[in-house]
């Protein structure tokens, strides 16, 4: 079920003076909040509530997107690709969050967000503050500035956990901060592989292994190496790495579906499920008729931790 985020209470969050951070945590964001103003309606991921976490010139560029929203479709229906990380950052997000409720609806009362960037889980829904320890982690920077410009409801309702998923050990934080392994835990990695390299993630899905009991779930998504694309998502993910590489957070980790599955194993987890991109495309996106698309190179997988 897709719950309708509605826009937080006036004076709720004040809207962020400076940028955060992270600025591909920003696009991605920034993505989502422009699927609700240039797409149709309903949307597949409702994230107005991001918007006042956004810095200042960015919401300004927002503002001016309805004034040619007609012009940018357009242009969108003769190059598909354009919305194509649009439509990941959306469809990526809903994937997530079905699963959640599924998890939550069974009983899960522990929930990670790892590499949290700009998720408004908590501030979208006060209902999983209440029913279960909602619990971020991310790199310490990222986590002081969002903390400084959430409401206190959320923060004081959200366990934030900083870690270097480079160079540290993420069970060991994650036990600090008092995650149990004496029951399941929902967990979610969204946009966060493809910055990470393949050691690191290997050793991020072994170390959430170590403290997710039998019957836990991750979902996360990763994107494919270039070599195995078409000519014209090979253009657009060399152009995504070269803005990527001049924000500092080049892209390090992108995946095979074999290395993923083995990394999985490895660490005690099942690849229960794997959406491709035209998977994605035709589950969500087929009857819609904005220009919403998806890159070959995105890949969506939800894994169950083994008895």
């Amino acid at each position: 079920m897709q719950h309708r985020a509605e826009e937080p209470p006036q004076g709720a969050i004040a809207p962020a003076q400076a940028p955060p951070p992270c600025r591909t945590a920003e696009g991605a964001a920034a993505l989502r909040v422009w699927h609700t103003i240039a797409d149709d309606a309903p949307a597949i991921f409702d994230d107005r509530a991001v918007r006042a976490l956004l810095g200042p010139g960015t919401r300004g560029l927002l503002d001016l997107l309805p004034g040619s929203a007609w012009g940018l479709r357009a242009l969108e229906g003769m190059q598909p690709e354009l919305a194509a990380l649009r439509g990941q950052a959306v469809v990526r997000a809903r994937f997530a969050e079905d699963a959640l409720d599924r998890a939550v609806a069974d009983g899960c009362r522990q929930l990670l967000i790892l590499g949290a960037g700009l998720d408004t889980t908590g501030l979208r829904r006060p209902d999983l503050l209440r029913a279960a320890t909602l619990t971020e982690v991310d790199r310490p920077s990222m986590q002081a500035w969002k903390r400084d410009h959430l409401p206190p409801a959320v923060t004081e309702g959200t366990r934030f956990v900083p870690v270097d998923f480079q160079s540290e050990r993420l069970d060991e934080r994650l036990s600090a901060a008092g995650v149990s392994c004496g029951s399941p835990l929902f967990a979610t990695w969204l946009g966060c592989t493809y910055y990470l390299s393949p050691p690191a993630i290997q050793a991020s899905l072994a170390a959430l292994g170590r403290v997710a009991a039998p019957g836990s779930e991750l979902v996360l998504d990763y994107w494919l190496p270039t070599e195995r694309l078409p000519w014209h998502s090979q253009v657009l993910l060399q152009g995504v790495g070269l803005t990527l590489a001049s924000q500092q957070d080049p892209l390090i980790g992108l995946l095979e579906p074999d290395t993923l599955a083995r990394y999985a194993t490895e660490a005690g987890w099942r690849v229960a499920e794997e959406r491709t991109a035209a998977q994605l495309h035709a589950y969500w996106l087929a009857s819609r008729r904005d220009s919403l698309s998806i890159p070959a190179f995105s890949r969506c997988a939800r894994l169950v931790r083994e008895t």
